[in-house]
């Protein structure tokens, strides 16, 4: 216990800000591997040499045979497998490291060993993600001035500006927030009692108190803006509207009460509302995720409406701004909510690149209903790598999963994929050391990878429960995926030894599980609804 009481404190450490040392940042094991594990130790590199030499950060890489931790868990500070599940601890882990910093980053695209996009989570002292693609936004002349002074080598600016967009998102991530209060109307003499009431959720006495001092400040828009929240909370949308709309009249860059239109605008479904309210708020660049949300929202209703009606022109600029604000949504938000939405708004308008960007960031969500909705539309946004990854988070929340046959059919695409992608890997791999492209040591590691993605293949497939429907047939694809593990098996034995036998019963059991799983696939189409 006192060892989260620790892990407490060492969050009130980084609201602090650490004034006189810098933080300590552990770097956890990302839920997926990087698509370049060079390109990957490129980045980790930037990172901890422009953050220490920017004395923001230092940056410590979590060992799972690190003594401290292996201590630790014999001493039963730490659970037991906090160190083959250390996302699932992370509060814990820093603790007993000593890091105020928790998070993961991943390699997601790289050109040979530079990285050219990536993700990252941040698990400890708050939960947010984040990703960047030099593709998308290209090194600007800003990026390259901030970086002179570290005599950065050409080949290596790819990663550092991408360290350094990750130490401005995690410094801001890392600010301390700025407390929560109700509102108050600077200059009123009995502010603090309207706050005081409000967080006592004294509604009646709250808005008795603002009715008084709106006598003497009849001309005062926060007071009014005072009591649309107090409208707003207590679900009088129609009355929360005018109370907006009065602050406005008398403050039009009042960006709270556009804030607030917004959301009481869509709860009466004033979708025109909403949109001339974000709309306002963009041009005075002071949206935030779910303004632009409830834009995209809006301009999406607007969008159906307008087609109805036969007027596709008006249809098409609605639907466009729809996408736009979207597209914003994704950038921006963190609010799994907010980026599911999107995704599906996405996916109707068929922009499947953006929808899966969306999905991406709900790896970290420890949700179990919203992953259920994730998976399937990474499915249909033509990423079963991504289905499968969720699947993954899924399984880990609830297990065994017990899905109907439509969810149960999306799970099977998801492994599918997986299955897929392992017996290519195993077929290259012998292929490329056939060909002499590989050498001994450099077969025995990617097959060593391919025998431990074949073994979480497996476990995941077995958390799963299907539908009678499905039972037989699935007992069939379990003990194919068995067959593969044993034939994975085999082929590292080989590799140690370059044994003939051994790679040809390696070689026997992988095409009979293909074979068993080609046949499983075709009678599952057929049960598909």
């Amino acid at each position: 216990m006192h060892r989260y009481l620790l892990a407490a404190a060492w969050m009130f450490a980084v609201g602090q800000g650490f004034a006189s040392q810098p933080s300590t940042v552990l770097m956890l094991p990302p839920l997926s591997p990087p698509v370049s594990a060079t390109a990957q130790d490129a980045l980790l590199a930037a990172c901890r040499s422009l953050w220490e030499r920017q004395q923001k950060w230092v940056v410590v890489t979590f060992h799972r045979e690190s003594p401290s931790l292996v201590r630790a868990v014999k001493e039963g500070r730490l659970p037991a497998d906090a160190l083959t599940r250390p996302l699932d601890h992370a509060v814990a882990v820093c603790a007993e490291e000593g890091a105020q910093v928790g998070m993961w980053l991943r390699v997601t695209r790289a050109d040979d060993a530079t990285p050219q996009a990536m993700e990252a989570m941040l698990l400890v002292p708050t939960a947010a993600s984040f990703q960047a693609d030099l593709q998308t936004q290209p090194i600007t002349e800003t990026e390259r001035a901030l970086l002179k002074p570290f005599q950065v080598a050409e080949r290596q600016l790819a990663a550092w500006v991408l360290a350094l967009r990750l130490g401005q998102w995690l410094q801001d991530r890392l600010a301390p927030p700025t407390p929560l209060s109700a509102p108050s109307a600077p200059g009123a003499d009995g502010d603090q009692d309207v706050a005081a009431l409000v967080a006592a959720e004294k509604w009646d006495d709250a808005v008795r108190r603002i009715d008084q001092l709106l006598q003497s400040n009849p001309n005062d828009p926060r007071l009014y803006w005072q009591l649309a929240v107090i409208y707003e909370r207590q679900g009088r949308w129609e009355d929360a509207t005018i109370e907006y709309r009065r602050a406005l009249q008398l403050q039009s860059d009042l960006w709270e009460a556009w804030k607030g239109l917004a959301r009481v605008a869509a709860k009466r479904e004033r979708w025109d509302w909403v949109l001339e309210a974000v709309q306002r708020l963009q041009s005075a660049q002071r949206s935030d995720p779910l303004s632009l949300a409830l834009g995209a929202q809006a301009a999406a209703v607007l969008a159906a409406t307008a087609r109805q009606r036969g007027r596709d022109r008006e249809a098409d600029a609605y639907q466009q701004l729809s996408l736009t604000l979207d597209e914003a949504v994704v950038q921006t938000a963190d609010d799994p909510q907010l980026l599911l939405d999107a995704a599906q708004r996405l996916m109707t308008h068929q922009r499947l690149n953006v929808a899966a960007r969306a999905i991406e960031k709900l790896m970290g969500v420890a949700d179990a209903a919203l992953l259920d909705q994730a998976v399937p539309l990474a499915v249909a946004a033509k990423r079963p790598d991504l289905a499968y990854r969720l699947l993954l988070a899924r399984l880990r929340f609830k297990a065994p999963y017990a899905p109907s046959p439509e969810p149960m059919r999306v799970c099977g695409e998801a492994l599918n994929a997986e299955t897929v992608r392992l017996f290519e890997a195993v077929r290259d791999t012998l292929a490329a050391f056939d060909r002499r492209a590989l050498n001994a040591a450099e077969l025995q590691t990617q097959l060593r990878k391919v025998n431990a993605d074949a073994e979480q293949l497996l476990k995941a497939a077995q958390n799963i429960r299907p539908p009678e429907a499905w039972a037989a047939l699935y007992k069939r694809r379990l003990l194919a995926y068995e067959l593969f593990l044993q034939a994975t098996a085999l082929l590292r034995e080989w590799a140690e030894t370059q044994d003939g036998l051994t790679r040809t019963r390696a070689v026997v059991l992988y095409d009979f599980a293909r074979s068993e799983l080609e046949s499983v696939w075709a009678e599952e189409r057929r049960l598909a609804p």
